[in-house]
């Protein structure tokens, strides 16, 4: 029964482990990967500066910066999503490897000892 729980914990923990290098190596990659951010079109501008009573309208230049800060706000949020992405992975990794190792070593040592009582 304790080899049975050795080789599920192991396995277990094994998945959880090439998951998270799979993931390392996605979200190091995004790292190098252009990103495309969204930005309003024209239409879109027109439609959210428009004044109802149609007399007054909102500048040029402040419509620029409001993109731009726009712009800004999704290369921001980009960059957090990756690099909280690339922490989750390294999470994955860090606590996966530690488990396996010590449960493949465990069952490793019992093969070894059971190994050497049937020799005796």
């Amino acid at each position: 029964m304790r080899q049975i729980y050795l080789y599920l914990v192991s396995f277990v923990a094994l998945m959880i482990l090439v998951a998270g290098l799979i993931q390392t190596v996605m979200a190091v990659a995004d790292f190098f990967i252009p990103q495309t951010y969204y930005v309003p079109g024209p239409a879109e501008i027109y439609n959210r500066y428009r004044v109802p009573d149609g007399e007054r309208q909102m500048p040029e230049e402040i419509i620029e910066q409001e993109i731009e800060f726009e712009k800004e706000q999704a290369r921001t949020s980009s960059l957090a999503s990756r690099y909280s992405s690339l922490r989750r992975a390294a999470a994955y990794v860090v606590v996966a490897l530690p488990v396996w190792l010590y449960h493949w070593r465990k069952i490793q040592q019992e093969g070894t000892a059971s190994g050497s009582k049937d020799q005796v």
